[in-house]
């Protein structure tokens, strides 16, 4: 079809001329005597010179036609292209995407009910949730920065600082105690003393404080250092003994209190306890000052700073390992909460229009300011087109179209050159 829209302007021309000749031929000859046959050579006399005069209108848009004294008028889009093009610039922005038509097209359909109906499909709700996700991958990136453990540190040192923690606390320390949840501390506590206990530092430091109160006795008088000294010459008084004895006491006094839960070590620590925790219970203002004194150093003290960047650091771990998950359950609560979200909005006619109004308001907003730019896109989209770029463009859209200009005027020239042969006959 587009072949032949191609020709028919040629065909036409060809017909006209043709006609035109093998008429004239036929009466010079003459073959054709009636006056009639001079109708007909008019008619093709004027088919000619109206095809010939279409074409020539038509080619002089895109081409230029090399003769004399004509050629300026020729090649029109190319030496009219400034006025072209802005004509397109102002045809598209003040006439056809006028702001005022596109707000008109916009408040014509529901925006919200549009945005529900794309969410429907599982393509695009599962391209709102990787968006989700990939900004939440993006987040977590800085989640355990300097700032960010900064950040935390200060909103709880903002929120604890006049938050009541004695109180909790004291209960806390009360019911562990009566139910025993206190025992693996102890076991703790003195695993750990046993340990220290038979540490070369730990009987180094014993030996030498045993060395200095045994010197220290000698100095309080003479016969005290006499009989220390004595002792020592007959090897009864010796210091290495001494303190690995000591040592040999103390673990086996940790032993007993470890496996006895009422010892009287374990029974006096627990009743101190106890009494602490009823003094910070019934907000005894000492208690509760030096629990105070305490949450304001933990607060501030630096171990803390470690303890948030360790905790958010294997948080951002955590939560990267399930967003780089195509199935996990992150997206699984994404997806959940956005179908929650759309149900709620599909059945609230009010909040519909609300967000339609919001939208179409704030998008009005848009097209004014950034209504220019369509004209700019436009300018500059002819701009980057050469001159054979863009009457080819021209001439590929409306070019098969401009060829049945060729044919009316062939056709139309024709009947009018019959019509006046005709005219002037009957005259």
């Amino acid at each position: 079809m587009s072949n032949h829209k191609n020709k028919i302007g040629i065909i036409s021309l060809l017909i006209s001329i043709l006609g035109l000749i093998t008429v004239q031929w036929l009466i010079s000859v003459e073959f054709l005597l009636h006056p009639y046959w001079y109708i007909l050579l008019s008619g093709f006399e004027a088919a000619t010179i109206g095809g010939v005069a279409d074409w020539f209108a038509v080619s002089a848009l895109f081409h230029e036609i090399k003769i004399p004294f004509v050629k300026k008028h020729t090649n029109i889009i190319v030496r009219n292209r400034v006025k072209l093009t802005e004509g397109v610039v102002d045809l598209v922005t003040n006439k056809w995407l006028a702001p005022e038509i596109i707000k008109e097209k916009i408040a014509e359909f529901s925006i919200v009910k549009n945005i529900m109906e794309a969410l429907r499909l599982p393509k695009n709700k599962k391209r709102v949730v990787g968006f989700f996700k990939d900004t939440l991958v993006r987040l977590t990136r800085e989640l355990d920065t300097p700032e960010m453990v900064g950040f935390i540190q200060s909103i709880m040192r903002e929120q604890m600082k006049d938050l009541n923690v004695a109180s909790p606390v004291g209960s806390w320390m009360k019911r562990s105690i009566h139910e025993g949840a206190h025992e693996p501390l102890w076991r703790m506590v003195f695993s750990s003393a046993q340990k220290t206990i038979f540490d070369n530092t730990t009987r180094l430091a014993m030996l030498n404080l045993v060395e200095k109160q045994l010197q220290e006795y000698k100095r309080e008088g003479l016969f005290k250092g006499i009989f220390l000294g004595i002792a020592g010459g007959l090897g009864v008084m010796n210091s290495e003994v001494i303190c690995d004895k000591i040592l040999t006491s103390m673990n086996s006094f940790i032993e007993h209190a470890k496996d006895d839960p009422k010892h009287q070590l374990r029974m006096k620590v627990e009743d101190r306890v106890l009494r602490f925790s009823e003094q910070l219970i019934s907000g005894d203002p000492e208690a509760v000052k030096m629990m105070d004194v305490w949450k304001q150093k933990i607060i501030n003290n630096t171990d803390a700073q470690h303890m948030i960047r360790n905790l958010l650091s294997n948080l951002r771990e955590s939560l990267s390992h399930q967003l780089t998950k195509n199935e996990s359950e992150i997206s699984g609560f994404i997806e959940k909460n956005m179908d929650k979200v759309l149900l709620e909005l599909e059945g609230d006619k009010d909040n519909q229009d609300k967000i339609d109004r919001w939208l179409r308001f704030n998008i009005s907003e848009l097209i004014v300011k950034y209504h220019p730019e369509i004209g700019e896109m436009v300018r500059l989209s002819l701009t980057k087109l050469d001159d054979v770029e863009l009457v080819s463009q021209i001439e590929d859209k409306v070019g098969n179209d401009l060829q049945f200009i060729r044919l009316n005027g062939a056709v139309v020239g024709g009947l009018v050159g019959v019509f006046i042969a005709t005219l002037r006959l009957m005259l």
